[in-house]
């Protein structure tokens, strides 16, 4: 009897591969047009230069929303599999199993990496001499993904600040088991449930929260954290993303209805009309102030991209079916958690240490860098961990949905 994961429930979604192609491309590209913004870089020039890719790349940090949708879209679908088929919940023991399995092996070794290589070669003597215990710190709230709960480490040091998301990432894996059989009994509840509470924590964040701001700022006294830092970090808590993983959640039900049954072609037009308009609208968002749509214009992006990755995983076009299921974007979907982890850090590096390189070939040695070691991250850390047995006669595969 399979354990509950996706391949087993499910099988591939090719499409999803491509989709974390494009999101780990995009928060690359955005890291890059930031961190090399000074350095006279003619592939940012370039960027900045163009009316159509500058609004895009300023906007890479959507990439994160996209990999939250995503997350949210696959680890819930063994329950409703399991919900319709009249099996009891998937064991949430295997599940943590699987995230541990899944997470922890790249992550550890990147930290490793992190403390020991990144950081003494950017920080020099310094890294030894003063604010020890601060590294120290660091380290632990790191290996227990709690870094993103205080100023102090929530940036990484400033070193690898990509890191906050992995946190609120695990953070939500916690919930799974527990919110998951909410979904699969009352979806539409849960939803609105969930952008209610996501909704007060925006507000709160903006306007309240006194205590907890009050709290943060006497226990960051020493370093000046002021009150806009401080809710700067909340508004990057897990609340802040509970609509995120909710749309996921209800976008992967519909989608095992949509496969359940065929569609007329009226309703594959629609789906295709509705990801044309979120196109329009996230590019409109991203070239102008979104903020002209209000206090809840942070709903909008993942509104938008959730339409667009239902559209992937269910159109039938096979040029975009070509794109995302196999050849670069693929690829890049694959190797993606090991670029996450690496992209930031070794940026840094490259900007301190490959100066000499000539200008117009700096940028592609370091995308080619960053590919070799993702590539070597994924083939030699994370997929002998991934073929690893979870329970007795169960096996967790990598491939295709690669959860």
């Amino acid at each position: 009897m399979p354990a509950g994961n996706v391949r087993d429930a499910v099988g591939s979604i090719a499409p999803l591969d491509g989709l974390r192609g494009v999101a780990v491309t995009w928060v690359v590209a955005f890291h890059v047009y930031a961190v090399r913004g000074k350095l006279d870089d003619p592939w940012v020039d370039l960027m900045a230069s163009s009316r159509v890719l500058e609004p895009v790349v300023g906007a890479g940090y959507l990439g994160v929303d996209l990999f939250f949708l995503i997350s949210g879209f696959l680890l819930a679908l063994p329950w409703f599999v399991h919900a319709s088929e009249g099996r009891p919940a998937p064991s949430a023991r295997a599940f943590y199993a699987r995230r541990l399995r899944r997470v922890l092996p790249a992550y550890y070794v990147q930290l490793a990496f992190l403390f020991a290589i990144a950081l003494p070669l950017l920080a020099g003597a310094r890294y030894w001499r003063y604010d020890l215990y601060v590294y120290l710190y660091n380290a632990v709230a790191h290996g227990l993904f709690l870094h993103n709960t205080t100023p102090l480490s929530s940036g990484s040091m400033q070193v690898n600040g990509a890191l906050w998301t992995l946190a609120v990432e695990a953070q939500f894996y916690l919930l799974v088991p527990l919110v998951a059989p909410l979904f699969v009994r009352w979806p539409y509840a849960a939803v609105a449930a969930s952008l209610a509470l996501a909704a007060l924590w925006h507000i709160g964040v903006q306007s309240g929260l006194d205590g907890l701001v009050a709290a943060q700022m006497a226990l960051g006294a020493h370093w000046g954290w002021t009150e806009p830092v401080v809710r700067y970090l909340l508004l990057h808590q897990l609340p802040s993303y509970f609509v995120h993983f909710a749309l996921g959640i209800v976008l992967g039900r519909a989608w095992l209805l949509w496969r359940s049954r065929a569609q007329m072609p009226i309703e594959s037009r629609l789906v295709a009309i509705g990801a044309l308009c979120a196109f329009a609208m996230l590019y409109r968002l991203m070239a102008f102030d979104g903020r002209a749509l209000g206090q809840l214009h942070w709903i909008v992006p993942p509104v938008c991209l959730g339409i667009l990755l239902f559209w992937a995983v269910t159109t039938e076009w096979p040029a975009l079916q070509r794109l995302l299921g196999r050849g670069p974007l693929a690829f890049l979907g694959r190797v993606s958690y090991s670029a996450f982890l690496y992209h930031l850090p070794l940026l840094f590096l490259w900007n301190a240490y490959a100066r000499a390189l000539p200008a117009w070939t700096s940028l592609p040695l370091y995308l080619a860098a960053l590919i070799a070691i993702s590539w070597l991250s994924w083939r030699f850390i994370e997929q002998p961990f991934l073929r690893k047995q979870v329970v007795p006669g169960t096996t967790f595969r990598g491939a295709g949905t690669r959860t």
